[in-house]
């Protein structure tokens, strides 16, 4: 009976393990391409070429466009790995631009 309490206890602290770090794992990923891409922009910036736009802001600007703020918050969060309050200011901003 000790033997299947032991395993019970290890196989539920190994999912529970699994379920807590899954999404930190994808967050740290969506902040590593985040990083990669302001860097790749500051580099540009540096050597004086002009700064390029996200391509993602047109598709953005398509979806205020269209009276779509939730999903264009989603997208802003799917591709800069961005908190739900930092997508909703970063997609304010581009609404100002619309």
């Amino acid at each position: 009976m000790d033997f299947l309490l032991i395993i019970s206890i290890v196989l539920a602290a190994l999912i529970g393990g699994h379920i807590i770090y899954s999404p930190s794992e994808k967050r740290i990923e969506n902040l590593e391409q985040r990083m990669r891409q302001l860097e790749k922009q500051l580099i540009q910036v540096q050597q004086g070429e002009e700064w390029i736009e996200p391509d993602i802001n047109s598709e953005l600007r398509q979806l205020l466009k269209k009276g779509k703020m939730v999903e264009a918050v989603k997208r802003t969060r799917e591709e800069f790995g961005l908190s739900l309050l930092e997508a909703k200011q970063y997609v304010d901003e581009i609404k100002d631009t619309v």
